[in-house]
């Protein structure tokens, strides 16, 4: 139950910082698309997988760019890694199709 209040309570907390919601909603769908590909091994559900994954992960490095701070913090490390990996994925799905 405890679960759940969370979540409805961060989609609320949304209405705050919209970006960091259509983020997460972008991460969330990428999740699932990663899943289907798992299930169904087609290349268009992890082509798109890795497209919102990309858009997310720049959406957030452009929104903690704008926070100016000496050393970077973990979630721009975290959406830098991401965004390294899943251009890699692009670019070896397009190299081998």
């Amino acid at each position: 139950m405890r679960l759940w209040r969370n979540f409805w309570f961060g989609l609320s907390m949304g209405q705050y910082n919209p970006p960091q919601l259509i983020e997460t909603i972008m991460l969330a769908l990428s999740m699932v698309l990663f899943a289907v590909w798992l299930v169904i091994p087609a290349s268009p559900y992890l082509l798109l997988g890795l497209i919102y994954t990309i858009g997310a992960c720049a959406s957030i490095l452009v929104r903690e760019a704008r926070v100016s701070e000496p050393r970077p913090r973990p979630t721009q490390v975290a959406a830098t890694v991401l965004l390294l990996i899943s251009l890699y994925g692009v670019a070896d799905l397009i190299r081998n199709s």
